[in-house]
């Protein structure tokens, strides 16, 4: 522990060194806009953490997901279930208390339900990715109690074209021998703006420096291996969009599918276990500026609308032919009313929320089927007269309505005050068992000072609250993805979290950066966790030594497969952390510039109702990088050291510290009037077997090996 304190602190204090430098030459940088915000402040002027990756930067991290994308963010890691299926933790933070968002609507995908299920999305083509963490997430409900990730992909035109325009893009990844392909193109006619987008990807299994597995039924372990079997892929998405731009403003409506076709690693890979996924999404959008209004400044309408479908798809006992086992359905549309507006000192946002879908899942493998059987006799196993834990749920129809303010305050010219409140209201008629109708509320304050022309400090208190998920209080089944065997429990009171964050930033000068520590308590804090290592359940729900399987057989017969028992149950918690980033303009020469950047993260996650800490909290990381910025070659290298974690909740492993080198280049070419560059990258570069500690597959799917890959974009 003091290591890793010493070498994370090491990192901050370039945060807080080179005052003479600065001083000597402060540069005052254009201020990055925070879009998903509805006040759209400026990060130096916001009192909450966010992340915004955006331009060269985002080119530089685009990854296979948007998890992965965002891994070297501070505060945020990946689930790291496969290549594909791979979401992102939010301060040690996933599933239900993460919102991922397109364009500030919900990508209605089922990815919170289950660690093997992908999001919808390619980051190939996304144009900026914001990340809210703790109050700043406040405005998007309950199930933004963790954070928000807000992918912007631009399908809707907001200013008007300059010129007609595309561009391209081409890689090549050795690790997995992936192909990646995109193109967008963009044009106007009169007020009338467009763009049409296309994305094709395709990989094979990847490569991992050698490793072994251990099965977790038997014991017995297997290896080396040096691929991570059943984890190819391929995916392609199809895009388009306009928008009429207006005197005051515009309105735009886009339409896009993506369709996703990607192997289940682990013990999933013996039977060859594959999910075919589509979806298809509607979004339209408006911002119109009022005028002539002594209080509102501008409406804003955003809305989407998405059809989204997959299936798990393998062999039966690893034996053909194949069969689809279960399919996930989801559908339903979001819409936000917002009312920008002035009254008297104060300026702010007030408006309405709503979301509504369905869902479903057919076959016969489902969470939430009720086949749990405890027999109490053998006339009752005779019989199968045996009540479940919990029903079958076949589909829920959900409606959330909610209603949302948010205000600033100057008190002075360099101090700034905010408040914010939601209130939102969910209604889900289950078929299967009795309708929910839930309430919640949530709120949130902060203060902005600004110290001096260099500095700012904030900070801010927020409460939340969360309505338990149907697969937390209904789950009744098998769950292959965790290997176990889920039971909900349908009395979970409302998980409550109280936060408190500080922030302090420097965006002006040569040495830049935030510094943030936060602490969040959380009552009635939902989790999976298992009964004991003894109890077992088959795929029919039936336990290990019960009536159904009575002496002198004293378990299950050969060939069925016994799951380890787990159970939602709410607890009291508590998380806290510190993040660090900064970047440093060293040296500055004729024709190139010298640019240091160092991260970190450090987080705890506690159980302080049973003691010990909480499950898959990421490790401690430390990051030191270096650019070299020449007028057309761009070149660097990053070092990340994530710590040996040893913090571990029941039933866990510890995972060994790894150093991950990464490196890449980039060259400027152009010909005529058209502007390209060609890059490489290397990650992993000296070969490191990695392991994940936040992954369920983490013995099965350790990181990449070594990989290069080459590439080429090209904007004409």
């Amino acid at each position: 522990m003091k290591l890793q304190l010493t070498a994370f602190f090491l990192s901050t204090s370039l945060l807080f060194g080179q005052e003479e430098a600065q001083t000597k030459n402060v540069e005052e940088l254009d201020p990055i806009v925070v879009e998903s915000s509805p006040l759209s402040p400026s990060v130096s002027e916001s009192t909450q953490a966010w992340s915004v990756l955006s331009g060269e930067d985002l080119e530089k991290a685009k990854r296979a997901t948007i998890a992965e994308t965002l891994s070297e963010t501070p505060g945020v890691s990946q689930t790291g279930f496969g290549p594909a299926a791979n979401r992102p933790i939010i301060r040690g933070l996933d599933k239900y208390r993460v919102r991922i968002l397109q364009n500030g609507t919900d990508t209605f995908d089922v990815s919170a339900q289950s660690e093997d299920h992908a999001l919808p999305i390619d980051p190939l083509l996304v144009d900026r990715i914001e990340v809210l963490r703790g109050a700043s997430a406040l405005l998007y409900g309950g199930n933004a109690i963790g954070g928000v990730v807000n992918v912007i992909d631009r399908k809707i035109p907001t200013s008007q074209h300059g010129a007609p325009g595309a561009s391209l893009l081409s890689s090549y990844s050795s690790v997995n021998e992936g192909w990646n392909y995109g193109a967008t193109a963009f044009g106007s006619s009169g007020k009338l703006n467009f763009q049409i987008n296309g994305s094709k990807r395709d990989y094979n299994d990847y490569d991992a420096p050698s490793f072994y597995t251990e099965d977790h039924h038997s014991g017995a372990i297997s290896g080396p291996f040096n691929t991570v079997a059943n984890s190819y892929g391929e995916s392609s998405s199809v895009g388009f969009g306009g928008s009429y731009m207006m005197d005051a403003g515009y309105a735009g409506l886009s339409f896009s599918r993506y369709e996703n076709t990607y192997g289940i690693p682990g013990e999933h890979a013996d039977n060859l276990t594959y999910i075919e996924m589509e979806s298809d999404r509607f979004e339209f959008r408006s911002e119109i500026e009022v005028s002539g209004s002594e209080w509102l400044n501008g409406i804003e309408l955003n809305f989407g609308y998405s059809d989204y479908k997959h299936s798990e798809i393998g062999y039966e006992n690893g034996a053909p032919p194949f069969e689809t086992h279960s399919t996930f359905l989801r559908k339903g549309y979001e819409g936000r009313i917002s009312f920008d507006h002035d009254v008297g000192e104060l300026r702010g946002v007030f408006g309405l929320h709503g979301l509504f879908d369905e869902f479903k899942i057919e076959g016969h493998e489902s969470i939430l089927s009720g086949l749990t059987k405890t027999w109490s006799d053998a006339t009752a196993a005779a019989t199968a007269t045996a009540t479940p834990s919990n029903p079958d749920i076949e589909g829920v129809d959900s409606s959330t309505i909610a209603l949302f303010l948010m205000e600033e305050y100057d008190l002075d010219d360099v101090t700034t005050l905010n408040a914010g409140i939601r209130w939102e209201n969910q209604d889900r008629d289950y078929q299967g068992t009795a309708d929910r109708d839930d309430s919640t509320f949530s709120a949130s304050g902060g203060v902005s000072r600004d110290l001096n022309e260099l500095w700012n400090v904030s900070g801010n208190l927020s409460y939340s609250e969360r309505t338990p998920d149907t697969a937390e209080l209904y789950s009744d089944g098998p769950h292959h993805a965790t290997e176990s065997y889920e039971i909900g429990n349908p009395n979970l009171d409302t998980e409550t979290a109280v936060g408190v964050e500080i922030i302090v930033r420097k965006t002006v000068g040569k040495v830049t950066g935030q510094f943030s520590a936060f602490h969040t308590k959380f009552n009635n804090y939902v989790f999976l966790e298992e009964v004991s290592p003894e109890q077992e359940r088959d795929g029919e729900g039936n336990l290990k030594n019960d009536v159904k399987y009575p002496a002198p057989l004293e378990g299950f017969p050969a060939g069925t497969e016994g799951l380890p028992v787990k159970e939602y149950e709410s607890i009291k918690a508590e998380y806290q952390g510190l993040e660090v980033e900064v970047d440093w303009l060293a040296m500055e020469n004729p024709g190139w510039d010298l640019l240091l950047s160092a991260y970190g993260d450090l987080l705890r996650g506690k159980n302080k109702t049973e003691g010990g800490n909480l499950s898959r909290i990421p490790a401690t990381r430390l990051g030191l990088g270096f650019e070299i910025q020449q007028e057309k070659l761009d070149f660097g290298a990053k070092l990340t050291r994530s710590f040996k974690q040893d913090k571990l909740g029941h039933h866990e492993e510890t995972t060994p510290a790894f150093s991950l080198l990464n490196a890449y280049a980039s060259y400027d070419v152009s010909v005529g009037d058209s502007a390209g560059v060609v890059f490489l990258r290397g990650y992993n570069l000296t070969d490191e077997l990695a392991y994940n500690h936040a992954s369920l597959l983490k013995q099965f799917a350790p990181l990449p090996g070594r990989s290069i890959e080459i590439g080429l974009k090209f904007d004409f």
